[in-house]
């Protein structure tokens, strides 16, 4: 088939279709398209595009090509996706399938526009969604029974009873007397999604075929049997089934984190995740899910006598591959960075998702966190913070900064947008580690004046209320102070931001601030710490004083006993206590608190790391994956800097011993190893990158009596014995 141009129009020649009622919530319909070459070989190229309101899944002559096709589209801008077919086209008949959902509903990751939708192009088959496409209303996707609250689409309530021409779709011959022509909803672009963008980060990857799993059986005498698979780690999944029914025999099927619980300040909630409620037909029945589930164990649940034939997955996720390979000094270490690289890449979506198991959408903080980590480990999924980033200043409405965005309910919670705003937040990060000053100049003003709507008083600053007055998962919080040293990083921060872009328009406003800020914090100094309270001590609010700079010499060491001896802080702001503590020149310390506070997350039977140090709430945030630039900035002394065009490798011993990283940055590749013995320590730096990478040799750090010296790296091996 000769290849045809390409429109000058993105979907010039595409429609909008679906079946013929598009506003029905919870829609699922079956798309179907043949085409034929004949005895012609199909052509090496077969370029597609695709988007749909909410959700699809491509088949070509049975094969899957796009597993949970379409982003999550906010109430400003909707995406589009990109393929190529080419490899699963053969000669003579070739079917194209695609299953569609419209959820039609909201959640904190999606908002929900009136109408679902689909469209299509190939350019290359000349192949466009219109009338040419045959359409099936699936009505086996019976009214649910409920949904979670957090995230939006439906529990699965599927009677295959209902299910109709389905089961032999791929087949070029399949009698098609129950499918009708798509029905034309608009133009493109339409009044409903308007002009799409492109997709800015891959397609999910999945497994091509469903993985056929072991499983154990347990009998209850009124339930019925369970089927119990037990994954190989915690994963997004789609279950998959083969079973034998007589028809009316209902299966569901749950994962261990479909009850998922709060944690501190909401203990007695329960947030129900996704599930699926399967109505058997008589004789086969094949289940291919396409709802993605979160756990460690799917279960299979049904009376004795439904017959299994085969029982599986498939593992879907973002994209990437860890660019990162991690050996520290310790089993426990290791285990840790490995639950923490884990976690993170199960929090990697349509955004930087808070957690998987309870709500899909993205915190600022948690994103900060997460958005350090990612750079550290996943190189390759970089794009997805700056697809956060550009969310955040697409809702900069009032030039506000917010939380649970695209979603249907944005949140305002200042002191996440003071951590995100400071040197440790999803801005910082990406000032950091991505050379792009240009985002910055055009979005500094709006981040200036997020920073203004704070009122200052004779005291320092007012903590401003927000949707949320929210600080941490853990109590004991001092608000006042904990809030003005937040603010002070923040102004900090950018000030410094304002220099290297040059602006310079709210270089006073920062200052003054920053002065009222510093005074009001040097008047809580009450001897053993700072605080507003009397005898009680916040160690984050300490620990954002030192962040600051604001301690001076002879107050160090009493506030590295306070932040040895509290442990407020959960692990949303743990990482800054051992940032502290490192800024203090007692990492021995950090080190310490390190491995006492992830005591039971390392030794737990878990692969992820969950909401608690002890195990309370899920077992997947994405703020646990501050574990993973604890161990490769704090303890082994690696800093990127400046769109990663500086780097700073400061070994310190007191922290640890034997080490090895290699990490891949937007500026190359860098490998660090240490090999460490009391008498003798040994430092093999191989530097491909294209950065400027200076090795520090610091007594304090060594923990003998060595010069110090800073040494500028040649490319290649380096290798030193101090």
């Amino acid at each position: 088939m000769d290849k045809k141009e390409e429109p000058t129009v993105l979907f010039g020649k595409s429609k909008w279709i679906w079946s013929a009622d598009a506003t029905k919530k919870n829609s699922n319909v079956v798309m179907r398209r043949v085409i034929s070459f004949g005895q012609n070989k199909p052509p090496q190229r077969a370029f597609c595009r695709a988007a749909c309101d909410t959700h699809y899944y491509l088949f070509v002559n049975g094969n899957a090509v796009v597993w949970n096709g379409g982003m999550n589209r906010s109430g400003k801008r909707a995406y589009y996706d990109e393929f190529d077919i080419a490899s699963y086209l053969t000669k003579g008949d070739n079917v194209i399938v695609v299953f569609c959902s419209y959820f039609g509903n909201e959640g904190r990751d999606l908002v929900c526009s009136p109408r679902a939708g689909f469209i299509f192009e190939c350019n290359d088959l000349n192949i466009y969604s219109d009338t040419s496409f045959m359409v099936y209303e699936n009505e086996a996707f019976r009214v649910p029974s409920g949904t979670n609250c957090c995230y939006a689409g439906y529990n699965v309530n599927y009677d295959a009873a209902y299910e109709g021409p389905i089961q032999n779709v791929y087949d070029p011959a399949l009698n098609i007397s129950q499918f009708v022509p798509a029905t034309v909803l608009a133009e493109y672009p339409d009044d409903n999604l308007g002009i799409l963008t492109q997709r800015p980060v891959p397609l999910e990857k999945f497994s091509p075929q469903p993985v056929i799993a072991k499983y154990k059986k347990v009998t209850d005498q009124f339930d019925g049997d369970t089927y119990i698979i037990t994954l190989p780690k915690e994963m997004r999944v789609t279950p998959y089934m083969e079973v034998a029914g007589n028809g009316q025999e209902v299966i569901t099927i749950t994962t261990d984190r479909t009850d998922c619980m709060g944690c501190f300040g909401d203990e007695v909630s329960t947030y129900k995740a996704h599930s699926v409620r399967y109505t058997t037909k008589p004789t086969l029945n094949i289940y291919d899910g396409m709802l993605p589930m979160v756990g460690s164990v799917l279960y299979f649940t049904m009376p004795r006598s439904v017959k299994i034939v085969k029982l599986g997955y498939r593992e879907i996720g973002f994209n990437a591959a860890p660019t990162c390979s991690f050996q520290g000094d310790s089993d426990r270490m290791d285990r840790l960075f490995n639950k923490a690289v884990n976690t993170l890449h199960l929090s990697m979506g349509s955004t930087l998702m808070d957690t998987p198991e309870r709500e899909r959408t993205m915190w600022l903080g948690d994103a900060s966190i997460s958005a350090r980590a990612l750079y550290l480990v996943y190189n390759n999924a970089a794009p997805l913070v700056k697809k956060v980033l550009d969310d955040i200043m697409e809702y900069a409405k009032d030039d506000m900064l917010l939380s649970c965005v695209p979603g249907n309910v944005p949140v305002d919670i200042p002191s996440h947008g003071l951590i995100a705003l400071s040197e440790y937040g999803i801005f910082g990060a990406y000032r950091n580690n991505v050379p792009d000053l240009d985002f910055f100049r055009v979005h500094y003003e709006t981040m200036c004046n997020y920073l203004m709507k704070w009122d200052m008083t004779e005291h320092g600053v007012a903590p401003r209320d927000g949707t949320n007055r929210w600080y941490d998962n853990l109590y004991n919080v001092d608000e006042v102070l904990l809030e003005n040293a937040l603010y002070y990083n923040a102004c900090k921060f950018m000030k410094e931001l304002g220099r290297v872009v040059g602006n310079n328009y709210y270089d006073e406003d920062f200052e003054d601030r920053m002065a009222n800020i510093a005074e009001f914090i040097e008047s809580c100094w009450q001897g053993l710490g700072y605080t507003t309270r009397e005898n009680c001590y916040d160690d984050r609010a300490n620990a954002f004083i030192v962040l600051g700079g604001l301690v001076p010499n002879d107050r160090k060491d009493a506030v590295a006993r306070l932040l040895s001896a509290t442990v407020s802080a959960s692990p949303y702001m743990e990482w800054a206590v051992l940032t502290a503590l490192c800024m203090l020149d007692r990492s021995d310390a950090a080190r310490m608190r390190f491995d006492t506070r992830y005591s039971v997350a390392a030794d737990d039977g878990s692969t992820t790391l969950g909401e608690d140090f002890n195990g309370y709430g899920t077992h997947c945030q994405s703020y646990q994956s501050a574990v993973i630039f604890e161990a490769l900035e704090l303890f082994a002394g690696i800093s990127v800097k400046d769109g990663a065009s500086k780097i700073k490798i400061t070994p310190d011993f007191k922290a640890g011993g034997d080490f090895r990283a290699e990490l891949k940055l937007m500026s190359g590749e860098l490998d660090v190893r240490y090999k460490y013995t009391p008498t003798k320590a040994d430092i093999i730096i191989d530097n491909r990158t294209s950065a400027k990478v200076e090795l520090i040799i610091a007594r304090e750090h060594i923990g003998r009596d060595v010069d110090r010296k800073t040494i500028i790296l040649n490319k290649g091996k380096n290798k030193f014995s101090v």
